[in-house]
């Protein structure tokens, strides 16, 4: 959906930014859409509770499913901002059409857990050979299964990996139809509390680091892109500042959009141990990525070795920072 805002607050809010004062009333007067990848439970679900939906140009939702589809529109010049688990980006690498990752975002992926059924036998790690294992694919999930099985003498071949979208994993985790599920958030959540599942084993000796913002370097070289890109970068994390003040109205909003009780929403934001915040481009970021990139090539999933430092640009660290701008 596209929206617009008068000409003279967006001229207001360019000072703020420190955009170039020519391109300012160009870019209220253009068109041209920015190309968001919208996902239930993102900034994008709360731009307009947060009051940062009225944007200076229009933006184009697009709602696809994750994953391959998201590569595929960047590839297709389809889509121009989303956000992604760092395992993603490694993918596009991989396939010739390399990502330009330009903000991190501070959540809770690094709480995801292996979680078994109660009663169901499997005891260690060692007892999921041959079993029927769910994670998603080019996520930290994902990650979390090749660093358990590694670290137990075990690989992809030594189980039935059954790869689908959570909210699947969990139909099938219900019914019996999985043996144990890969999983963070709401997802775990409902499995610990509503389907007799326990955790096997968490997250916590792997950390896979934040999740990302991701463009392109075809979109940065368009006219009038990176500055909407910065405006909305500003909207992204003002939203986070909002869910962070106000968890009642989140947990409502996602009940709304799930069909999940606000009152586990709500479970899941007490049991929070770091806040979601939207992050300036960071070594640790680059670090983390990088042991990601290294065990998907030790794992055989990427043929050739990956240097991820290349895929990362800091033209947005100052304006994250608060400390000035991007350039126009």
């Amino acid at each position: 959906m596209a929206i617009h805002l008068n000409r003279r607050r967006f001229l207001r809010h360019s000072a703020v930014l420190g955009l170039a004062a020519g391109a300012a009333p160009a870019l209220a007067g253009s068109g041209e859409a920015l190309r968001v990848w919208r996902y239930k439970g993102q900034a994008a679900s709360f731009l307009a509770d947060a009051g940062q939906a009225s944007t200076p140009y229009p933006v184009e939702w697009v709602d696809i499913p994750g994953g391959a589809m998201v590569l595929e529109a960047f590839a297709s010049a389809s889509l121009d901002y989303a956000f992604m688990s760092p395992v993603l980006p490694l993918f596009a690498s991989a396939a010739g059409n390399p990502l330009v990752l330009i903000a991190s975002y501070q959540g809770e992926q690094n709480r995801s857990a292996l979680i078994v059924k109660r009663g169901s036998g499997i005891r260690s790690l060692a007892d999921l050979k041959g079993k029927r294992i769910s994670f998603v694919r080019a996520t930290d999930t994902h990650y979390l299964v090749l660093n358990l099985l590694r670290d137990n003498g075990l690989n992809l071949a030594d189980i039935q990996a059954r790869p689908m979208p959570a909210r699947d994993a969990l139909i099938a985790f219900q019914n019996g139809h999985l043996d144990a599920i890969v999983a963070g958030g709401i997802g775990a959540l409902q499995a610990l509390t509503q389907m007799d599942g326990q955790v096997l084993d968490a997250a916590s000796r792997y950390q896979c680091g934040n999740y990302l913002i991701a463009t392109s370097a075809r979109v940065l070289e368009q006219p009038g892109k990176q500055a909407q890109i910065a405006d909305f970068l500003e909207r992204e994390r003002a939203t986070w500042d909002w869910v962070e003040r106000n968890p009642e109205a989140w947990a409502a909003r996602n009940q709304a959009l799930t069909g999940i009780s606000s009152a586990l929403y709500l479970q899941q934001f007490n049991q929070r141990q770091r806040p979601c915040r939207l992050l300036p481009v960071s070594e640790q970021d680059i670090a983390a990525q990088q042991r990601i990139a290294d065990l998907f090539h030790d794992s055989g999933l990427l043929r050739q070795p990956l240097a991820v430092r290349d895929l990362w640009d800091r033209r947005f660290t100052s304006l994250l920072s608060g400390q000035g701008s991007a350039a126009a």
